[in-house]
């Protein structure tokens, strides 16, 4: 079942529940009586429930009946009360016995019957029979089984049905059935025939036909309606002459109506105003059209309506014969053009200048061509615009020999051109066998030449695949061969033997008896006849039958050279074996040579080994020069033949300046002889003999065959001579070896073959330089080779230099990373430590010579992180002292102990600290393992290493990071000898350190084990110290001790402790007897200091004392005495010089403070730089200057407060 019928049955389900719906809807209505009665009334229920199946139970029954009903012959029993309630047809059944159905059929009244008393119509029921159940409901108001019937048959409706259906909802007014009929009516209207419509009345069809067809006149005549064309006549009277010749899809009303053999209505359109020359969209008349479709009724019917034969299609110029050429036309239709010949033009063209008769010739119309021919008018070897004939067409384009017989039986012309040749070198060109049988069989001249000269023979002879039958259908019909060739002193003969199928051509030639004596002496361009040209170019097949034919095998040129002499001077070796093998002469020569002597010139084998049949051997052809002269020209048969005769195989030949020879191998190798190398081993010279003598004091050079061979890549003959046993312990004269060479040269093919023939320890030689063929393989980077001799020698991979260096170790210190990766692929030990005092790892060398990337490769190998050197350091103590921040990072990473000490105690942070690396002592003070207090062995952390450097900012950067890592960090910690980092920067001359240290507050009387402190420190200046204490900037930490750092006395309790306030030294009372105010420290009372200190306080600060006294006094007088016009150096006429001024002359207004420099010039304070800090009598001097300028500065005092 398709899914369409399943919808169906499906669909004829629902109508029957829905009427059974409807019915039992019917009965609760009738029981409650549309009131308020509750639908639980049982009894109201009961008795229309009861009054319903009686009335079912009495249908065709006669019990209670009182009418009978009349249907198709036949009578029924019914009751008039069921009657009555189903339909008002009648308006009286009481005054009634009977009534019938009229124009019903039997099993129609029987289904109205059944309908009527139990509500039931089959949904299974045929259309037809559900469309009669319909119309006797229509006719007999029955009401409701017309709607049942009608949505029933709304499923039905299809393209067979729906014409039917729609008439019938037309005629009944059953308006839901025909709207669904037009809708599958206009689906499906393209699908219709002329038959589906036979039974459909006109009035209804026309209006079909304009409702849904788009060409109404088309559509009528497409369904054989003459009875609606009327109509349409009728309807659209004044738009006949447009309506009869519209052409649609390519077609016209009388068209179509010829077409279909309906003569009658194409009367009427052509009364109506056809035209019967109509002419379509491509050109062509109805006549025309009507010819291809061999209508010849409708021919006839144009042609007694006036329809024109002249016609032409305009696109083509083609007329009504020349496509009845094109068409195959049955037996009617040449009898209707027989008849009807007359009428045409039999040699008119088309466009393309085709007459019928060419036409047809084209098509093979047979027909066509027969009746063209009765006519005597008709033109057969007319061309057309590509000039082709009839007869040509025949042959050439259709190939239909049967055809062209039939043409040329005509008359035709058998020697007209075609394509701009005649035809039988058109057909030797085509290689048209046929049609050459055909020309020839036709007496066609066979010599004729195209307007380039060629004649057919030539054409055959010059094609690409020789046909053997057309030579031999051209020599049958008297091609003569002795003609020459057209531009050319040769004749034909001498072009066959130059041609590829020589022989096959030449022996049916000569089967044909063509050949006469006179035709062998005829000589071409080059002076050659026929034999010589065979000969000379190899046509020995063709030679030898010309021989047969007469042909002379001792011809002379004209300067009297034999043939054979010609062919072994033009070094044609088979050639001359050919003429020595047909009894030619031997006895000519050439320039005193005679044939021997040029064969052997020319290397022509094949000819000695004949020649020697008939001379003997000499010495001078058994010389080394000779042997080699084959050798160089590769004729290595002449060359055995030559040894076996005894030449020397180890001949030597000398260089120009008679310096050196060389013996054959060796030159055959210079020149890349393969062949000539290989030759002269298997006939078995020395292999291992060297290349040069010394000859008249030059030096020897030292290469054997295979190191020569090896050096010029020579493979082919290298391997053969290791194959043959060459030596493969000799060395040239840089000491390598053939190994060392092959893997200098990259050559891994000769490599693996030295390998395989080679002793082990051979491996382990090395040349001048001490490099093994391992170390050359990995300093070329030639890895494939040293991958296959450490398959071949594993023990070479840990073989030592003379520096007690591995592989690895080299090719680290190299920064060379691929070979290193190649090592580590290689299984080498990664931790292997150098055979020397060293003893250090790959890694240590990594890390001092600073590749990222080796690096990780080495770790990632198993490389030890914590290695310990000789020395005891690890890879990070190098690294960071080398600076490199990123191997220190990868190292940590990986494991590696930031705390290890060396043998002097020193971590690596001390390393890097010792070698000013700031970025590495930022990553080791990251680490959270490390230990910043670490002391070495001298008992100092990493701290005490950077007094040392002297530079601007390494040391005070690496000072900034300990205090951010450890602000508590011992600053003031001594060493085994006592000193602090203060003191040793001091002692270093380090001053930015210094200045820095005394900023964090260290000691600055600090004294070392052996009494060294910064004011004893013997130095060349004391600029340094004076810069200290200059710059103090706060009162400085108080030095301990048990002594003086001055007296050197001890304390006890009459030798109380004392501190310089100034700088902090540990002082006895006697050593601190001054007391000044220290205004910088904000000390304004007098403070004790070190008596010393005066020479080191700045001046600066007792000038600033004086400044801030000077300002206040000239502030109050608001005058100042302008003190750099003065120069006197008494301070006493600076007073004088206030004393003298007037209020007239009164100096000007002070505006800013005096500078140090003005200072000095009012007291005329001396500029000192001490020297040492021991007291000297300049010094001494300076004190009691110093104690004039703080008297000066009293005066200027009560000089204020007295004013």
């Amino acid at each position: 079942m398709t899914n369409f019928e399943f919808l169906q049955a499906e669909h004829v389900k629902l109508l029957q529940n829905h009427a059974d719906l409807q019915k039992r809807y019917d009965m609760l209505a009738a029981a409650v009586g549309f009131s308020n009665i509750s639908v639980g009334d049982a009894s109201k229920l009961s008795f229309v429930k009861k009054f319903v199946t009686k009335i079912t139970e009495i249908y065709d029954n006669d019990l209670y009946s009182d009418i009978t009903i009349y249907c198709d012959g036949h009578q029924f029993r019914g009751h008039r009360l069921v009657i009555a309630t189903r339909t008002d047809y009648w308006d009286d059944l009481s005054r009634l016995d009977r009534i019938e159905f009229k124009d019903i059929t039997y099993n129609t009244g029987c289904a109205v019957l059944k309908w009527m008393y139990t509500d039931h119509v089959d949904g299974l029921l045929g259309s037809r029979c559900l469309m009669e159940i319909l119309v006797a409901a229509v006719k007999y108001r029955f009401l409701d089984l017309q709607i049942r019937c009608e949505l029933l048959l709304l499923d039905r409706i299809d393209c067979d049905s729906c014409l039917m259906l729609y008439d019938i909802a037309t005629k009944n007014d059953l308006v839901q059935l025909k709207d669904n009929c037009e809708k599958m009516i206009k689906a499906k209207w393209n699908e219709f025939s002329a038959d589906d419509f036979t039974n459909v009345s006109a009035s209804l069809l026309y209006g079909l036909i304009k409702s849904y067809s788009e060409h109404v006149l088309h559509s009528i005549i497409r369904l054989k309606r003459s009875d609606i064309l009327l109509l349409f006549f009728i309807e659209n009277f004044q738009e006949l002459p447009k309506l009869c010749n519209e052409e649609v899809s390519g077609t016209f009303p009388l068209e179509l109506a010829l077409e279909s053999d309906q003569i009658e209505i194409a009367t009427s359109l052509v009364n109506h105003h056809a035209d019967v020359n109509s002419i379509d969209n491509n050109g062509k008349t109805l006549l025309m059209r009507m010819l291809v479709k061999n209508k010849v009724n409708a021919l006839i019917f144009l042609i007694q309506n006036g329809a024109n034969f002249g016609q032409k299609v305009d696109i083509t110029g083609e007329n009504l014969l020349h496509i009845a050429a094109s068409t195959k036309c049955s037996y009617e239709l040449i009898e209707w053009l027989s008849s009807n010949l007359n009428h045409f033009d039999i040699n008119d063209v088309d466009n393309d200048s085709k007459t019928p008769f060419i036409k047809a010739v084209d098509s093979e119309n047979i027909e066509i061509i027969e009746l063209l021919l009765q006519k005597s008018a008709v033109d057969i070897n007319k061309m057309d615009r590509k000039g082709c004939s009839p007869i040509s067409s025949a042959l050439f384009k259709i190939r239909n020999m049967a055809l062209a017989e039939l043409i040329a039986k005509a008359g035709t012309d058998l020697n007209i051109l075609y394509k701009g040749v005649f035809m039988i070198h058109h057909a030797v060109y085509t290689s048209n066998l046929d049609a050459v049988q055909f020309l020839c069989r036709h007496k066609v001249d066979v010599n004729k030449r195209t307007a380039e000269g060629m004649l057919p023979l030539q054409i055959v002879i010059d094609s690409e695949n020789i046909n053997l039958d057309l030579i031999r259908i051209l020599m049958r019909s008297a091609a003569n061969i002795s003609l020459k060739i057209s531009g050319s002193h040769e004749t034909l003969l001498h072009h066959i033997i130059g041609s590829e199928n020589d022989s096959e051509i030449l022996e049916v030639c000569i089967e044909n008896n063509i050949c006469n004596e006179d035709i062998f002496t005829i000589v071409d361009t080059n002076g050659h006849t026929p034999i010589a040209k065979a000969v000379f170019s190899g046509k020995f097949q063709s030679a030898e039958l010309l021989i047969k034919a007469g042909a002379n095998v001792n011809e002379k040129d004209p300067e009297g050279v034999s043939l054979l002499m010609r062919t072994i001077n033009s070094k044609l070796d088979d050639a001359a074996v050919f003429l020595l093998d047909h009894g030619t002469d031997i006895s000519g020569c050439i320039s005193d040579k005679d044939c021997f002597s040029l064969a052997i010139e020319f290397s022509l084998l094949k000819t000695i080994r004949r020649l020697c049949a008939f001379a003997r051997e000499g010495e001078k052809y058994i010389n080394a020069s000779l042997l080699w002269e084959a050798l160089q020209q590769g004729s290595f048969e002449i060359a055995k033949i030559l040894t076996e005769s005894g030449c020397h195989l180890n001949g030597c030949f000398y260089n120009e300046n008679q310096k050196f020879h060389q013996t054959l191998l060796h030159k055959a190798i210079g020149l890349k002889l393969r062949d000539a190398a290989i030759f002269l081993i298997d006939a078995g010279c020395d292999i291992d003999i060297s290349e040069q003598w010394q000859i008249n004091g030059e030096k020897p050079g030292r290469d054997t065959p295979l190191l020569a061979c090896i050096r010029s890549d020579f493979n082919d003959v290298a391997m053969y001579l290791i194959k043959r046993g060459a030596r493969l312990d000799r060395k040239d004269a840089e000491g390598r070896s053939a190994v060392h060479l092959s893997i200098y040269k990259k050559n891994i093919a000769i490599l693996i073959e030295l390998l395989n023939k080679c002793n082990p320890d051979l491996l382990l030689d090395t040349d001048c330089s001490g490099n093994t063929p391992l170390d050359v393989a990995i300093e070329t980077h030639n890895y494939l080779a040293a991958e296959t001799l450490i398959k071949k020698a594993p023990k070479l991979i840990t073989q030592v230099d003379e520096n007690g260096e591995m592989l690895l170790h080299k090719t680290v210190r190299a920064i060379d990373l691929e070979s290193v990766l190649f090592l580590i692929s290689a299984n080498f030990d990664v931790n292997a430590c150098t055979v020397n005092e060293s003893c250090v790892t790959a890694l240590h060398l990594n890390a001092q010579y600073g590749s990222e990337i080796i690096m990780r490769n080495l770790i990632l190998a198993g490389a030890n992180v914590n290695a310990i050197s000789t020395d005891g350091f690890t890879p990070l103590h190098v690294a960071a002292y080398n600076n490199y921040e990123a191997l220190c990072m990868i190292l940590l990473e990986n494991g590696a102990q930031p705390n290890v000490p060396d043998t002097l105690g020193n971590t690596p942070l001390h390393r890097a600290v010792s070698g000013g690396s700031v970025a590495c002592v930022n990553v080791l003070i990251g680490d959270s393992r490390i230990n910043l207090r670490a002391l070495n062995k001298k008992q100092q952390n990493a701290l005490f290493l950077t007094t040392g450097d002297l530079s601007r900012t390494n040391s005070l950067d690496i000072l900034q990071m300990f205090l951010n890592a450890d602000p508590q960090f011992p600053l003031d910690e001594k060493d085994v000898d006592g000193f602090t980092v203060f003191l040793l920067s001091y002692l270093k001359g380090n001053e930015n350190m210094c200045h820095a240290l005394l900023r964090c507050g260290v000691c600055l009387g600090t004294i070392s084990q052996s009494g060294i402190s910064v004011f004893k420190h013997v130095t060349p200046t004391k600029q340094l110290l004076f810069s200290l204490l200059d710059k103090l900037e706060r009162e400085p930490c108080w030095a301990d001790g048990h002594s003086c750092s001055e007296c050197e006395m001890k304390f006890s309790l009459t030798m109380r402790k004392h501190h310089c306030r100034h700088c902090g030294r540990l002082v006895c009372a006697r050593c601190s007897e001054q007391e000044v105010p220290i205004l910088k420290y904000g000390v304004e009372k007098p403070a004790r200091i070190w008596y010393v200190v005066l020479l080191f306080m700045p001046i600066s600060i007792l000038l600033m004392t004086v400044s801030i006294i000077a300002y206040i006094y000239f502030f109050t007088t608001c005058t100042l005495v302008d003190f750099y016009s003065k120069s006197s150096n008494d301070t006493l006429e600076a007073h004088n010089l206030l004393d003298s001024q007037s209020s007239s002359d009164r100096p000007r207004l002070m505006s800013r403070f005096l500078t140090e420099a003005e200072l000095r010039e009012v007291f005329m304070l001396p500029e000192y730089t001490p020297r040492d800090l021991d007291l000297t009598l300049k010094e001494r001097e300076f004190l009691n200057k110093a104690g004039k300028v703080s008297s000066i500065t009293d005066q200027i005092i009560q000089a204020v407060k007295s004013t």
